[in-house]
């Protein structure tokens, strides 16, 4: 039985783009880091550091597969992210500080959304931060630092395009 579940497992992931297996990589970390959270608040080092160990290795691979011949500033830009969040990461086995998984998960997020719509072509979600009635008319709404722009891409492996990573902030 489990060698049927390991050809199968195989066959799943052979079947892939590399631009699913990106966006695989991405939802992955999110689950693990909303463990590792549960494990912090069920006082459960274990569950923990198990999930935390997972979204190492999970951003770690993102790191690796960004494609260092491309030397553009969407390229230094997501070298520099993965390297922060790798930095920081560990300090939660430590510290059991939530707000660096809260963070992490931001970035994440974003760049699971960027991703999803600029190179798998699948519409934006906006998540409802503030109910409707309590929204200001659009007119009103004036932004105090603009998002810094940043260049097309292609960063990982080549594969794919990031048409836009402009708006980047979380």
């Amino acid at each position: 039985m489990i060698a049927q579940v390991n050809t199968y497992m195989t066959n799943y992931y052979d079947g892939m783009t590399p631009e699913q297996l990106i966006l695989l990589l991405f939802k992955g970390a999110l689950d693990r880091i909303e463990l590792a959270r549960q494990g912090i608040k069920e006082n459960n080092p274990r569950k923990r550091g198990e999930n935390l160990g997972k979204v190492i290795a999970i951003v770690s691979e993102l790191n690796t597969s960004v494609n260092t011949e491309m030397q553009d500033e969407g390229t230094r830009f997501l070298r520099g992210l993965y390297g922060a969040i790798l930095v920081e990461l560990p300090k939660v086995s430590i510290s059991n500080d939530i707000s660096i998984l809260d963070r992490t998960e931001k970035y994440i997020t974003r760049l699971k959304d960027i991703w999803e719509s600029d190179v798998m072509h699948k519409p934006r979600q906006v998540e409802e931060a503030v109910p409707k009635e309590k929204r200001a008319e659009p007119a009103t709404i004036k932004r105090s630092i603009p998002p810094a722009p940043m260049p097309n891409v292609a960063a990982y492996g080549g594969q794919g395009s990031v048409k836009r990573l402009n708006s980047f902030s979380v």
